[in-house]
């Protein structure tokens, strides 16, 4: 079996990553979002105003900041990794955040694009192996879940901002 360069791998799974988080580079071509700007974790955590943020779909739910904190502390913890730091992490804690006002959802979101490029620069960084190629794909499709997670919450969001009385 040959093996695929380095380049290649990177080439084919980076733009994958990157429609998850930002969009579609063109939104005429994707891979598995929407044929629109701005319909990754970024441009969907955006739309949403600090309440939205702060508010389950469903008693005792999940909220995008909650969400929007876990993708964030996954990618730390995977950048971490890649360091070579092993330290156990608090997953839970990852679901701490709940509930964000306007000072800590735009700071919220600042490092969550923060910590995706931290983890974007150091996969530029690290040798091509099983582990790199496995924590990527893992990555993709950790961010396609939650983006699928969140975009439900924005459709709740926008639809009870549509029914509430003015």
């Amino acid at each position: 079996m040959s093996e695929i360069p380095r380049e290649a791998v990177l080439r084919a799974v980076l733009p994958i990553l990157s429609e998850a988080f930002a969009g579609p580079a063109d939104p005429r071509s994707t891979h598995f979002v929407d044929n629109q700007a701005d319909c990754g974790l970024f441009g969907t955590l955006d739309a949403l105003t600090a309440g939205q943020a702060s508010t389950p779909v469903q008693e005792g739910g999940s909220t995008a900041a909650a969400q929007a904190e876990h993708v964030r502390f996954s990618l730390d913890v995977s950048t971490r990794w890649m360091r070579g730091e092993r330290e156990k992490a608090d997953w839970a804690s990852s679901w701490e955040v709940r509930e964000v006002d306007d000072d800590a959802w735009t700071a919220l979101r600042q490092q969550l694009h923060g910590a995706y490029d931290a983890f974007v620069v150091m996969v530029h960084q690290q040798p091509m192996d099983a582990e790199l190629l496995d924590g990527l794909v893992a990555t993709v499709a950790h961010a396609a879940y939650h983006l699928g997670a969140l975009r439900q919450i924005a459709r709740h969001a926008a639809a009870r901002a549509e029914t509430a009385p003015a």
